[in-house]
């Protein structure tokens, strides 16, 4: 079993990361989200004004229809499917969005084929252009210039071949750049946000991380002061009275020995629950501690997490279950015994967070959907079930069903 929990920590902990803002600061792209509609308007809206001034030009009125019918499916597919309860945004679903933007723009122009007098005032570049510009928030840059690459391609290669129709005669290439242009420009610009936001990302991981290894020899300090401050109030407690008693009476009877073997039970338990103390569990405790629930005896009880799984999660996992936690535990009618976390599966792990707390589904759900969403962009499944004022949220690596 120790092999399995072992080969379980190595996988995960070294699964590489796709490097896009959504993957590195998944809660910062959230907020970003209601660009990527507004965008999708933007190109709708001036591919209608684009066909209405095209109106004499147009050579199949329906096919023109069919394109702004098929961008307006584009432009919602990618509001849709970049939507923080939906992210992450995948490969194909990537090529899906672009693809269908980029065979609109390819009916219009069949729509004014051999009547069309301006390439400069087509829609087509436009609104590919404007649905790229969103992209390498959600996919790598390389990933996104290449997309751009080949819909310039083929947006410049059609402005290329309507070249004998133009009103005003040019070389084909020069109508291949003008369709070109914007596509890449915008693109680019997407991609540059991107790259410089990846970047940043990178280096306040790093300077992070550097300031963690400075502090963890003064933090351990510090741990073992605070365990042995607590073994020591343990003992001023129960065991120093006790004792002074002992000595006070000169005699020890059968009370007393009882007395004393459930004192030493209970520092022995103590013991052995601040050796085998767990990040998750630390986690819990510290969250419900503003509840006044710092001395509750059945504290540690509340994490359920025998292999230690919590081991597997990365440090920006860590971050969004640390604040999911907290969340929680600072939801007004939480009832903080309630507060349990089950980790199970050691090859594919799961975990399980219930609770019990009077609030209405709509307070919950804005809550907390924020961090499931953003633990599906760092790899993890996440879901949440709201039922007879029990709250349940699960993530867990890909690969498990829900129990």
């Amino acid at each position: 079993m120790n092999r399995v929990i072992t080969e379980t920590i190595v996988r995960y902990r070294s699964m590489p990361v796709e490097r896009t803002p959504q993957r590195l600061d998944p809660l910062g792209v959230q907020s970003a989200w209601l660009l990527v509609p507004l965008i999708g308007v933007v190109a709708v809206g001036y591919a209608v004004y684009s066909t209405i001034a095209h109106q004499g030009q147009l050579r199949s009125p329906a096919l023109a229809i069919c394109a702004i019918v098929l961008l307006t499916m584009a432009v919602a597919v990618a509001a849709i499917r970049t939507h923080p309860g939906l992210a992450p945004v995948g490969l194909w679903s990537h090529l899906a969005i672009v693809g269908v933007a980029v065979a609109s723009a390819v009916l219009f122009d069949a729509a004014v084929w051999g009547r069309n007098q301006r390439i400069q005032d087509d829609w087509g570049q436009i609104a590919v252009a404007l649905v790229l510009t969103a992209m390498p928030l959600y996919r790598p840059v390389a990933e996104a210039l290449a997309t751009a690459a080949a819909s310039a391609l083929v947006l410049g290669a059609l402005a290329a071949a309507q070249a004998s129709s133009m009103a005003i005669a040019n070389h084909p290439a020069v109508y291949a750049m003008v369709a070109a242009t914007p596509v890449l420009a915008l693109a680019c610009g997407g991609a540059g946000c991107a790259w410089t936001m990846t970047g940043e990302t990178l280096r306040w991981r790093e300077v992070a991380r550097a300031g963690q290894l400075r502090l963890d020899g003064e933090l351990r300090q510090v741990a073992e002061r605070m365990v042995a401050q607590e073994r020591a109030t343990a003992l001023n407690a129960e065991a120093v009275p006790f004792l002074t008693g002992l000595l006070a009476s000169g005699r020890i009877t059968h009370e007393d020995r009882e007395r004393a073997r459930t004192i030493a039970t209970g520092l022995r338990r103590a013991a052995v629950d601040a050796v085998g103390r767990s990040w998750l569990a630390e986690t819990v405790d510290q969250a419900l501690a503003r509840r006044g629930t710092a001395e509750d005896p059945q504290r540690w009880s509340r994490v359920r997490d025998p292999d230690r799984l919590d081991r597997v999660l990365s440090d920006e996992q860590r971050a969004i279950v640390g604040a999911l936690v907290g969340t929680v535990a600072d939801l007004p009618g939480l009832d903080p015994s309630s507060v349990a976390i089950a980790v199970s599966v050691p090859d594919c792990p799961v975990f399980l967070l219930t609770a019990r707390a009077e609030e209405p589904r709509r307070v919950l759900r804005s809550a907390l959907v924020p961090f499931l969403s953003a633990l599906q962009s760092v790899s993890m499944e996440a879901s949440m079930r709201v039922r007879d004022g029990g709250l349940t949220v699960r993530f867990a690596y890909p690969g498990r069903r829900a129990p």
